[in-house]
């Protein structure tokens, strides 16, 4: 506990004064201590006094020493200082010094005393929290996390800066202290100094995000506070400089991703719009309609917009066909018990056509486990249907053709077992074997010899190797030969796998029976032109050769009648070549 009071270098009547009016202020000898000399009193604890009152009877350019050497000793202790000199400049060189109040001796009364010790104990109190909030502001300035510094309100000169401006941006504090703002600054970011401080000049100014330049040629977004402040004498600007570039590149970032997330969007708009895609979502409990997207879509779709469609919750069912809504009701009531559904319905479009539309449905369990929502995708298959019953029909057209025809259809797969056969194949086996093939069976079943499936099968193979050919075959059938053509050719899925073989076999003994009659045919032609070319040649060359020697001018001459009768000859044996010319013409068209 500080005993109280020092008093230093008083003399025995000054002393006994002093202490006298302490006393009558209710000081007990206890609490005052008294050192002869400046020497002396610093060998006292720091701590055991909470005033000190010095006699410094001397000239004043003495008086600093003094006092120096007892606050360098005694830090945060008030001192009074006691001379013989009635001197205002001694009195403001103690003050200057550190003094907290100034008494000449013989001068003050108790009163007097009392109000120097108590004002005296209040200045100091007040000068050290003073100090205190001096170093600390100071501490903080310098120590800060955040980079700071203090500027010329007029120049913009850095008077000072703080560690983490120097750690941030590289510079010294000397560095700094020879540079302005616009040194730190961009050069598209500089800025003429007279508007910058326009508003700079208020007491508090947020400049917002600016780009500044480190030592290293380093550009970062910074936000700038700045308030008003004294430097000294000096207007200026303390200001912080808080590092957002961090802050700025998320937010680049997520402008970018807003940017792609609105385009994506966009495109799914667009393709959904395209497609004639809706996307919608229902409650699972009242199946009432809470999304719906996107709106061109539902338009194009339904004729209503999705906005139309939320605001009116039965718009939709009124337009469904009569005849379907249960229908629509029922897969909404499977998708919420088996998690999936999927439905096809007539729906009446305002310009009275009759859309066929398709939905696919899921079940979306909430966070408490039960069924939220019911989602869905719905879309126009019109035209597919249309189109399915197209080739509906085209089939069974194209089925009917090849089950009337009376050539023989099949094919088989790489098991060599049947995947098709018309009714001609399937009657031509019956006929044969008692069994009707049908689509799973083995193509060579127990029908035929051993030859005849040993040389099938090796068609079959070299269809299955990625040949097409056709083949003649002679078969005995119920008595009669029979002359037939199969043609074999392989079967490519769309990986261009060879995946079986089709075959078509076709009866052409008529063919080959009116083949066989034109080439006797052809025999017979060629023995008409052998004859005409070769027979006939003779006797008309012998009745031309006789009518060149025939007189005509003594037609009784008796070499006339010898060449008459070779000319009857000849004749005759051209009669008898002509008349087989004549039989075997017959011959060829009977």
């Amino acid at each position: 506990m500080k005993k109280g009071l020092l008093v230093i270098e008083a003399n025995g009547t000054k002393y006994a004064t002093l202490n006298k009016l302490l006393t009558e202020l209710h000081y007990s000898k206890e609490r005052i201590s008294r050192s002869f000399s400046i020497d002396e009193s610093l060998s006292h604890p720091k701590d055991d006094f909470f005033i000190i009152i010095a006699d410094v009877s001397s000239p004043a350019a003495s008086i600093a020493p003094s006092l120096q050497a007892i606050q360098k000793h005694f830090k945060n202790i008030p001192v009074i200082v006691l001379s013989d000199n009635d001197d205002k400049e001694d009195a403001l060189a103690a003050i200057r010094e550190g003094a907290q109040d100034f008494l000449v001796n013989g001068k003050y009364d108790a009163w007097q005393l009392e109000k120097a010790i108590l004002f005296a104990t209040e200045r100091k109190t007040v000068t050290v929290r003073t100090e205190y909030a001096v170093r600390e502001y100071k501490r903080h300035f310098e120590n800060g996390p955040i980079p700071m510094w203090i500027v010329d309100s007029t120049t913009q000169k850095f008077l000072i800066v703080n560690n983490a401006a120097v750690e941030k941006y590289g510079y010294s504090k000397e560095e700094f202290r020879r540079m302005t703002i616009n040194d730190i600054l961009p050069s598209h970011e500089k800025e003429p100094v007279p508007e910058s401080n326009i508003l700079r000049k208020k007491d508090f100014y947020d400049a917002g995000y600016r780009k500044y330049l480190t030592k290293k040629g380093e550009t970062f977004y910074t936000h700038i506070y700045t308030h008003a402040t004294q430097f000294g004498n000096i207007d200026a600007q303390l200001s912080f400089a808080i590092d957002v570039n961090k802050k700025i590149e998320i937010e680049k970032h997520n402008e970018e991703l807003t940017n792609q997330i609105r385009a994506q969007k966009e495109q799914l708009e667009s393709l959904l719009y395209a497609m004639g895609y809706t996307i919608w979502s229902r409650k699972a409990d009242t199946f009432e309609l809470v999304y719906a997207y996107p709106n061109n879509a539902y338009l194009k779709l339904f004729g209503h917009s999705a906005d139309e469609m939320m605001k009116n919750k039965g718009l939709f069912y009124s337009a469904v066909h009569p005849d379907d809504v249960e229908l629509v009701y029922e897969s909404l009531k499977e998708a919420n018990t088996k998690g999936v559904s999927e439905v096809i319905f007539r729906y009446v479009h305002p310009s009275g056509e009759i859309k066929t539309l398709k939905s696919q449905i899921n079940l979306k369990i909430g966070a408490d486990g039960n069924p939220d929502t019911i989602n869905g995708v719905t879309f126009d298959i019109s035209k597919e249907k249309q189109l399915t019953e197209t080739i509906r029909n085209t089939e069974q057209n194209l089925l009917a053709t090849i089950n009337n025809t009376r050539d023989q259809v099949w094919s088989v797969n790489s098991k060599l077992e049947i995947v098709f056969c018309n009714k001609a194949y399937q009657e031509f086996i019956y006929e044969l074997a008692g069994v009707v093939p049908k689509p799973g069976d083995y193509v060579l079943g127990e029908w035929g010899s051993e030859s005849f499936f040993n040389t099938r099968k090796k068609d079959y193979e070299r269809a299955l190797a990625g040949e097409s050919f056709t083949i003649f075959v002679e078969e005995f059938y119920d008595g009669a030969l029979l002359h037939k053509e199969i043609s074999s050719n392989p079967i490519i899925d769309d990986a261009g796998r060879i995946v079986g073989v089709i075959c078509i076999a076709r009866d052409i003994s008529e063919q080959k029976n009116q083949f066989v009659q034109i080439q006797k045919q052809n025999e017979k032609l060629r023995e008409i032109a052998w004859i005409q070319s070769h027979k006939v040649r003779g006797p008309v060359a012998s009745i031309l050769g006789l009518a060149s020697l025939f007189n005509y001018e003594a037609i009784h001459h008796e070499t006339n009648i010898e060449i008459l009768e070779k000319l009857t000859i000849a004749t005759q044996d051209l009669d008898k070549i002509i008349k087989e010319v004549v039989d075997k013409t017959n011959n060829i068209q009977q």
